[in-house]
């Protein structure tokens, strides 16, 4: 066994973990990243699947160019930003069926977005324009106050605190909550402005206000973006950040320990190579960046430390899932008439948008008449340069649950499995006459394969559910990468927000929070 010595090991090279570990060899901390996989990313990769490529999670993001949007800054500082094209997808998305109806195009901007949404509903003009400006406002004030608390500017802290208003004012609400407040009885609206709130939650009577004004007002903002060959070049733009400077990133390596020290402190780590478990390796570390879930880490330490750690997190309910039914196609989608990035259906069964959430459980039985809610993803719509030549990937996403598939037989995984491909084909078929002739080859990610791919309790992509806060704005946000033992944070969805955006920014935090800890050491 070989022992080597990093300022900061950061385990995981999800987005949460390269973002942290990229920040901290940028500061010129060295740095050992390990990755249990062979290939790096989680959830922001793309991998094959026999002749097709399938984008692991990554189905729209808010445009990294617009300077307000949250990735803008990290980016920037990593100097990485203009290394990596994005593709514009156009209208935010196309949504229908449900309380909307016939088909609604959410567009880019938020003068736009309440054109086009007082057009639709023309007797709520002025109530969307109060709504959307609040969103804005929201958006942009803490924007300014993370830029304050970066830079250390007072004027700019004192700008946001002025702006925040709207923010505290909703600071405890639910989204449901705001909705009811601005929109009562208007289901249709309601659908129109959070049509997509798979990508970030599932249940808008327990989804964080907030969360939402920062979520959606940076795609009105910024508009939404598709990655040139996939999230996989973010990903690995930011390892190539801890490379350059001298840093490791090694893949197919397990983390089996988290030592620690007698005052309950992280300061050493030990791994093994995955497949044979064998060649066992420690690493001194002045601190440990999680890019996992507490639970994980947890387990990965003494009695002690776990317990702590279960004390802090083991309470905290999970986010969402999500199933994705990835089809390879003989050709482009638009030649069967599917032309938007971004497409959700809303079953007839739901008549309010606070029903949103019910299809998490839609996948414990065999398909019913209708699907669900669901997203169809045709990449194509921009030049992703992935899939310019057959077989061509569309993705269609939606709401699913580990304890959908718990207690099954393998045979019955596999029946229902075909079961749910048939009629969400089925759908497309109808919906799109003559997409069946397209398919040349189908498989369903569910809970469970989110579970064991990304090693996430209960198959929780989006970390922590994002509930309203039980304390005032004065207490800062709920969530912190920061944990209960010393020298260890969480650099993943779990320590902070969620989605895309959300993994960047709590690496970010993670990070910050690092460097001052080992500033601390150094001048100690």
């Amino acid at each position: 066994m070989s022992d080597k010595t990093f300022d900061a090991v950061v385990i995981g090279s999800g987005l949460g973990g390269l973002t942290a570990g990229a920040l901290l060899a940028n500061a010129g901390y060295s740095v050992c990243l390990l990755e249990r996989n062979f290939s790096i990313g989680g959830a922001a990769s793309v991998y094959k699947v026999g002749d097709l490529w399938v984008e692991a999670s990554l189905h729209q993001t808010s445009d990294a160019r617009n300077p307000r949007d949250v990735k803008h800054h990290i980016l920037s500082q990593l100097g990485i930003l203009d290394e990596i094209e994005w593709r514009p997808t156009g209208p935010l998305y196309k949504a229908q069926g449900g309380p909307l109806g016939e088909p609604f195009e959410l567009p880019v901007g938020f003068e736009a977005a309440h054109d086009a949404l007082a057009g639709r509903f023309p007797d709520k003009s002025a109530a969307i324009k109060r709504f959307l400006g609040e969103v804005e406002q929201i958006h942009d004030s803490l924007w300014t106050m993370k830029q304050a608390r970066e830079e250390g500017s007072l004027a700019k802290f004192s700008r946001g605190l002025w702006e925040v208003q709207p923010a505290a004012d909703g600071w405890m609400n639910s989204l449901d909550e705001i909705f009811t407040r601005d929109f009562a009885g208007a289901e249709g609206l309601k659908a129109a402005l959070g049509a997509n709130l798979l990508y970030y939650g599932d249940d808008p009577r327990k989804l964080w206000w907030i969360y939402y004004a920062l979520a959606q007002g940076g795609y009105i903002a910024s508009g939404g973006a598709y990655i040139k060959g996939g999230s996989r070049q973010l990903s690995l733009k930011l390892a190539k950040c801890i490379t350059r400077t001298g840093g490791q990133v090694r893949m197919g390596r397990l983390v089996t320990q988290i030592e620690t020290d007698a005052d309950g402190a992280a300061i050493a780590i030990r791994h093994v190579a995955r497949r044979a478990g064998d060649n066992e390796e420690r690493i001194a570390a002045r601190v440990v960046m999680a890019n996992c879930a507490p639970s994980v880490a947890a387990s990965l330490m003494a009695a002690p430390a776990r317990a702590k750690m279960d004390e802090a997190f083991a309470s905290r309910p999970l986010s969402t899932s999500l199933f994705s039914a990835n089809f390879g196609l003989s050709a482009k989608p638009a030649t069967v008439g599917v032309d938007d990035f971004l497409t959700i259906t809303m079953p007839s069964s739901m008549k309010r948008f606070d029903q949103y959430g019910d299809g998490a459980t839609a996948m414990a039985g065999m398909p019913g008449k209708e699907l669900p809610l669901h997203a169809v993803s045709n990449f194509t719509a921009v030049d992703s340069g992935l899939w310019d030549e057959p077989p061509i990937l569309l993705s269609v996403l939606g709401l699913d649950r580990l304890d959908n598939w718990t207690g099954l037989s393998k045979e019955e995984v596999v029946s229902r499995r075909e079961a749910w491909l048939d009629a969400i084909q089925a759908r497309l078929e109808r919906d799109y006459p003559g997409f069946s002739g397209l398919v040349s080859s189908r498989m369903l990610l569910n809970a469970f394969s989110m579970s064991s791919y990304l090693n996430t309790p209960e198959g929780a992509v989006y970390g922590f559910a994002p509930l309203p806060p039980d304390e005032p704005i004065l207490m800062g946000f709920p969530r912190t990468p920061a944990t209960p033992i010393g020298g260890l944070y969480l650099a993943s969805a779990f320590g902070g927000e969620h989605g895309f955006n959300g993994a960047m920014l709590s690496g970010a935090e993670a990070a910050r929070l690092a460097t001052r800890r080992l500033e601390g050491i150094t001048a100690g």
